[in-house]
C-alpha cells in the first residue's frame, strides 16, 4: 500500500524536516541521477574548495570535502551557477566525490579538521589527494537546502597538495578566537565576504569562541548565516528613513522558479508568498497550487523557520541596506513544475538578488502593482491572505492625520 503525504507538508519540510514521520523524503528518494565518471578507491583531484557536515548520527557527523578529478571550470560560489540551467548544476556536483569521516562536532582539533577547514577558506581550487575504504556507489543524492550530493564514501586519507590561497579577511576571522560567532560572522560580512564562504567556515568549527567552536551541518550553518546577518541588517534599517518614493516592482526567473517583489512607502516589514504549482517537485500528488505566507511583521523575526525563506530575507535586506531606506516589502516565488530536482537554497538566494537586481516597474499604489503580477495562482486569494496592505492601508492614514494636526 502506497502511503500518501499531504502536498503542505512535502511544500513546508522540502525532504528536510521528515515533517511525515519517515527517516527518509520519499520524495528524495524518487530522484535518480547516477554519474557515468569512473572512480577508484584512489583520487588525485581537486576540492573546488567545497566541504560538508552532514546532520546525520549528531552528535558524531559525517565530515570531508568534496573532490573533483577535473579543475570545476566555474568558481565555487553560486553567484556564478545562476547563469547555468539545471542539467549542468547536477552534472557538476554529481562529479565530485564526498569523502568522508566521521568525528564529534566538539573535536575541532582533529588534524584532519584543520587541513580541511583551510582548503575551504581558500578562493581557489586546491591540489587533493584521498584514499577511500572502499570505491563510492555512482550515486548522487538530493536536499531542499543543500547543493546536490555526489558520489559518497569513507575515506582512510586525505591530504592537501597545494597551499591553499586563504583571503586575508577569512584568515583574520578564524584566529579571531576571543569574539562571538554571530559578532565575528557580521564582522567579516562587513569585510566584504560573502554568506557562502562564512557559511562553510561556521559549519567546519572554525568561528566563534575558541571553548566554545564545534562542527555544524552544512544545512543548519546555510540557515544560521543567512539569519544572523539579517539580523543585523534589519536593526541597522530600523533606523533608516522611511521610504517614500513609487512602488517598485522587481522580477527574474530561474529554471521555473518566478521572483517577483514589491517594495512600498512605509516601515519595515515583510511578507513572504511561496507557491508550489501542482504537479511540481513537492505537490506531485496535488491538483491546486500549495501556498505558504511567512511574515516578519514587528520585533519578532520570521513566524517559522525556513531555510529559502531566510536566504530570500537577507537578499531583501541586503537590497533596503543599498537604498539606506526602510520599506514594506512582499516577496513572491512562484514555483513550476519545471524545477524538477532540488539544487540547494543558493539559487533562491541567487534569484532574489538578480530581481532585486533587474530594473524595477514604477506605480503610483500598491494596488496597481499587484495587478500586473502575472501569477499562476489565484491572485484574489493571495490579497486576501496579505496583511502588509491593511497594514498601510491603515499606516498611510494615520500619517496622514499626524500631518494635519
Amino acid at each position: 500500500m502506497s502511503l500518501k503525504i499531504n502536498a503542505d507538508f512535502c511544500v513546508r519540510c522540502k525532504g528536510s524536516k521528515m515533517l511525515c514521520g519517515l527517516k527518509r523524503c520519499p520524495i528524495v528518494e524518487r530522484i535518480k541521477f547516477s554519474t557515468r565518471l569512473d572512480f577508484g578507491r584512489l583520487i588525485d583531484g581537486f576540492t573546488p574548495p567545497s566541504s560538508l557536515v552532514s546532520e546525520r548520527g549528531y552528535p558524531r557527523v559525517l565530515v570531508g570535502p568534496t573532490v573533483s578529478q577535473i579543475e570545476p571550470d566555474l568558481p565555487e560560489n553560486p553567484k556564478f551557477w545562476i547563469s547555468k540551467d539545471l542539467s549542468y548544476i547536477i552534472a557538476r556536483f554529481s562529479s565530485q566525490i564526498y569523502a568522508n569521516f566521521r568525528s564529534h562536532i566538539r573535536n575541532v582539533d582533529d588534524p584532519r579538521l584543520e587541513e580541511l577547514r583551510f582548503s575551504a577558506m581558500s578562493y581557489s581550487p586546491v591540489g587533493i589527494n584521498v584514499e577511500l575504504v572502499r570505491i563510492p556507489k555512482p550515486r548522487v543524492s538530493f536536499d531542499g537546502i543543500l547543493a546536490p550530493i555526489g558520489p559518497s564514501a569513507p575515506a582512510e586519507r586525505i591530504k592537501l597538495t597545494e597551499n591553499p590561497k586563504i583571503p586575508s579577511s577569512l584568515e583574520r576571522a578564524f584566529y579571531d578566537s576571543d569574539v562571538r560567532a554571530s559578532e565575528i560572522i557580521w564582522e567579516t560580512y562587513n569585510r566584504g565576504v560573502d554568506v557562502y564562504a562564512i557559511s562553510k567556515i561556521l559549519s567546519l568549527g572554525g568561528l566563534g569562541n575558541r571553548a566554545r567552536r564545534k562542527l555544524v551541518p552544512t544545512k543548519w550553518a546555510i540557515t544560521a548565516t543567512d539569519s544572523i546577518i539579517g539580523d543585523f541588517l534589519r536593526r541597522e534599517i530600523e533606523y533608516l528613513p522611511i521610504y517614500s518614493g513609487e512602488v517598485m516592482l522587481f522580477q527574474s526567473n530561474y529554471e521555473g522558479n518566478r521572483y517577483f517583489v514589491l517594495i512600498a512607502p512605509g516601515p519595515y516589514m515583510l511578507e513572504i508568498v511561496e507557491a508550489w504549482m501542482p504537479r511540481g517537485l513537492w505537490t506531485k500528488g496535488s491538483d491546486e497550487p500549495v501556498v505558504m505566507l511567512n511574515s516578519e511583521i514587528g520585533r519578532l523575526g520570521l513566524e517559522y523557520m525556513d531555510g529559502g525563506h531566510y536566504a530570500m530575507r537577507l537578499a531583501i535586506l541586503e537590497k533596503l541596506a543599498s537604498m539606506k531606506r526602510q520599506a514594506a516589502v512582499i516577496a513572491i516565488r512562484e514555483i513550476g513544475p519545471e524545477y524538477y530536482a532540488p539544487v540547494g537554497v543558493w539559487q533562491v538566494r541567487e534569484g532574489m538578488r538578480a530581481a532585486l537586481r533587474s530594473e524595477p516597474l514604477k506605480f503610483p499604489e500598491l494596488g496597481d502593482a499587484m495587478r500586473q503580477l502575472k501569477l499562476r495562482f489565484d491572485l484574489n486569494l493571495l490579497i486576501r491572505s496579505l496583511r502588509i496592505p491593511k497594514i498601510l492601508r491603515g499606516w498611510i492614514s494615520l500619517e496622514g492625520f499626524l500631518e494635519n494636526l
